[in-house]
């Protein structure tokens, strides 16, 4: 026969026990569940802050692909070096025309 002693004994181990494990994991948790005002406008600032990373990061992507200098052709402008007085003269009196449209 199991005696009174040892039933009350392990009732007290298994008691204490479960009293200091839900002490161990009450301590992991806020005693309040209600945020103060300063920790929900961090949250809020710290979301906003993401958001704009987020949206800088996806306009950069997207500035990656546009290329706005134009390709030069050079067929079509000849060298300098090949141009005789007479047709530097000619090109001067274009561009003088069209610096002074007057």
């Amino acid at each position: 026969m199991v005696s009174i002693n040892g039933i009350l004994l392990k009732t007290v181990i298994l008691v204490s026990f479960f009293i200091l494990l839900f002490s161990a994991n009450a301590e992991s948790r806020p005693l309040r569940s209600k945020r103060a005002v300063n920790e929900v406008q961090l949250m809020h600032n710290l979301g906003v802050h993401k958001h704009v990373e987020l949206r800088q990061d996806w306009l950069q992507m997207k500035l990656r692909g546009i290329h706005t200098a134009s390709v030069k052709n050079t067929d079509i402008i000849p060298e300098l070096k090949e141009l005789n007085p007479g047709e530097a003269e000619e090109i001067m009196a274009v561009l003088e025309k069209l610096m002074n449209p007057s």
